[in-house]
Formats: C-alpha cells, structure tokens, sequence
C-alpha cells in the first residue's frame, strides 16, 4: 500500500530513490505484479500458482504518482492499481511538472480548498497509463467522505460509473477511505457492482482470503533491506499472523 511517491519521504510518502530500489528488487528476484483481474483469478483458483506474488497499490490519484511512480513502473514493466478519488480526478489534460509536490498533508489542505487539479491525476493522464496494460485504475470512493447514511450507494455507484466511462473499462474494485467500513457498506458495495473490497487491514492474502476484506501492508519510505524483510514475512499467511501478533 503506498500513497505518494516523490523526493520528500515519509511514512505516506516514498523517496524517488526508496521506491525504485524496490521496483528493481521485485524484478531482479522475479516477482509476479498483479491487477484486479489476475488477483481475483488466484482468488478463484485455489491451484494457481502465487508464489512470489504481489500486489502494488497507491490510494487517492495523487499528481506524483503519475510523475514520479508510473515512469519507474514502466522502466521495470510492474503493473499497479490505482485507487482514485472520482470526484477529484479533473480534465487538465497531460502535464509534465517542474515544481516540487507538496507533502501529503498540504496536498489534502489543497483538495479541501476546492483546488485538487493542482495534486491529483487528470482523467487523460490516467487514460494513457491504463492504455500501456500496466496500470489498473479502481475506485476509492467518489468523495473520499466517512460513508454514511443514504448517500452511500450514490457515491459507490457514481464513483463506478465515472471510471467505467471515462476510462472504457469495468470497475469491480473498491478500496475504504481510511479503511473505515461496516457490513452495510459491504452489501452496499456489491448492490452497485463492485466484487473486490480493499481494506488497510494488515496481512498477506491467500486462496482461502475473503475478496470482500482484502488486506494490505503499508510500504513507507523503506530501504531495500527493510521492504526485503516486508515481503518474506507477509509472503507466508502464518508467518505474518504470528509478527502481526507481536508487532502490531
């Protein structure tokens, strides 16, 4: 689970330097990147083969991401998923930046202050990174709100459909803002279309793994050696139960 990618790092934010050594890493040693389509295969298969599998996922669509991350991305050929914010996806086009990002909280104080083009993704810049097959865009909500009340299926449904016409393709994914949720929202979710739910819960994913709680590992601004340890731990489901248990 990762957020921003630019040259200030932090714990929501990684290093151009970090995340690219990790890139490397997952190719050097032949990890298997998957989107939605190729985890909810495994999922469905308990006899595919998921060894050294692994997901990567940014949540919310921030500017970087198509900047900084997607260029190392295709350097290494590593597909993504992209957890957008529907509402806050604009129509700017293309744009090359030659300014530093904001830090992660300025970039929220930004949204909030109705200017989000300035630190989010355009709908044609996520066009042309799902047309080179590596990236996957989904959905984090149309708001990006605490879901409650009535407007709740709205927002899924809108958030859904804007991603399915914009960008021409099926949005069956939907990550928690947060990773707040409840059993309505579940059933809310699946009333509007969606078959894979992702939380922030922490752990490794197996066949026997319920696609409606699906858990993640937040990255963070990590060396090489510390997202090595990452992987081996979470890559076997008792491994990390027993290290979450102790450490979480």
């Amino acid at each position: 689970m990762y957020h921003h990618v630019n040259t200030a790092g932090s714990f929501i934010t990684v290093g151009l330097r970090n995340f690219e050594k990790q890139m490397a890493f997952l190719k050097a040693y032949g990890y298997r990147t998957l989107n939605t389509a190729d985890f909810s295969e495994i999922l469905n298969n308990p006899n595919a083969n998921a060894a050294k599998t692994v997901m990567i996922t940014f949540d919310d669509g921030w500017a970087d991401n198509w900047h900084y991350a997607y260029p190392i991305l295709k350097k290494y050929d590593i597909k993504a998923v992209f957890f957008v914010v529907t509402s806050w996806i604009h129509n700017d086009g293309i744009r090359y930046f030659d300014t530093a990002f904001p830090s992660h909280k300025e970039c929220k104080a930004i949204v909030s202050s109705g200017r989000a083009k300035e630190v989010v993704m355009s709908w044609d810049e996520l066009r042309e990174m799902e047309a080179s097959g590596l990236i996957d865009v989904q959905s984090h909500t149309h708001t990006h709100k605490k879901l409650d009340g009535g407007s709740v299926y709205e927002d899924l449904s809108q958030s859904k459909g804007l991603i399915e016409e914009r960008l021409g393709k099926k949005c069956e994914a939907l990550c928690w803002p947060w990773g707040i949720y409840n059993d309505k929202h579940i059933d809310l979710a699946l009333k509007s279309g969606y078959r894979l739910l992702f939380t922030t819960e922490l752990g490794t994913n197996t066949s026997k793994s319920s696609p409606l709680k699906i858990k993640r590992i937040a990255i963070g601004d990590i060396g090489v050696m510390t997202f090595r340890k990452k992987l081996f731990i979470h890559s076997d489901d008792g491994l990390s139960k027993l290290y979450l248990r102790i450490f979480k």
